[in-house]
């Protein structure tokens, strides 16, 4: 496929990296439009997603960096060179660092934290879904063998070097059921929001849609995935357990 969707030069842009950034601003944008049908300030609920996302891209890094401290003081230029954390622990805290930024944020702005869920969630499944199609054309966080009809075959050196994809192997498209699920759980958050007088849906319960949803999908697409080790998988399926909790809790209280 396309795992580099331009070449500038010397500088490289990766196609799941560029997808990704464009699902961000999709994301984002989305969210500014949920935030008006849900009453709220849209530049409050933009302004709080932007540091949500300044948080989860710097506090990996930093985490790293002060984890390495004595390598980081050796060589202080090694942070230039840091542009992906492979680190389960680094992008897990970073994740946490994140997510408390935006609470904080949320309570010093006097936004209703339920309702700002609500408007976040549709966001995060169109960015999702359009990181998933970059995910596809890169060959990055493919599938395991098959024999079915649909599979697609790699043949991209480039894929193998970044990602390790298989090449001449038909694998499921793991990417593109993830991006499918993700816009029907999209339609029917956008449906919830509509209807959320009609049906009676109480704040928070856009986003504990979501959460469940999310986190059922994923734990069934990560059994098609053959790019997680061991320890990831179990890191994965245990993130999504947590996520489907948390959804049900919005539901139930």
């Amino acid at each position: 496929m396309y795992p580099r969707l331009f070449q500038f030069g010397p500088i490289s842009i990766p196609t799941a990296g560029a997808f990704a950034a464009i699902g961000i601003l999709a994301a984002l944008s989305a969210a500014r439009i949920t935030a008006r049908r849900l009453e709220l300030d849209p530049e409050k609920i933009w302004d709080l997603g932007i540091t949500g996302i300044l948080t989860a891209l710097l506090a990996p890094r930093l985490i790293l960096i002060f984890s390495n401290w004595k390598d980081f003081t050796a060589h202080p230029l090694w942070l230039i060179g840091v542009f992906s954390v492979r680190s389960d622990s680094a992008v897990v805290g970073g994740l946490a660092l994140a997510l408390t930024a935006m609470l904080v944020f949320a309570l010093a702005t006097r936004l209703p934290l339920r309702s700002t869920l609500d408007a976040l969630a549709p966001g995060f499944a169109l960015g999702l879904a359009i990181a998933s199609i970059g995910e596809f054309l890169a060959g990055s966080a493919f599938g395991k063998p098959t024999r079915l009809p649909w599979a697609i075959t790699y043949k991209s050196r480039l894929a193998s070097l970044w990602y390790g994809t298989p090449l001449g192997t038909p694998l499921h498209p793991v990417q593109i059921y993830s991006a499918f699920v993700e816009c029907c759980i999209l339609v029917l958050l956008l449906t919830l929001i509509a209807k959320r007088d009609t049906w009676k849906i109480r704040s928070g319960e856009v986003m504990g849609a979501w959460l469940f949803l999310y986190a059922t999908s994923s734990s069934c697409m990560n059994l098609l995935r053959s790019d997680l080790p061991a320890n990831s998988f179990f890191a994965s399926q245990s993130l999504a357990a947590g996520m489907a909790l948390v959804g049900g809790l919005l539901w139930l209280f």
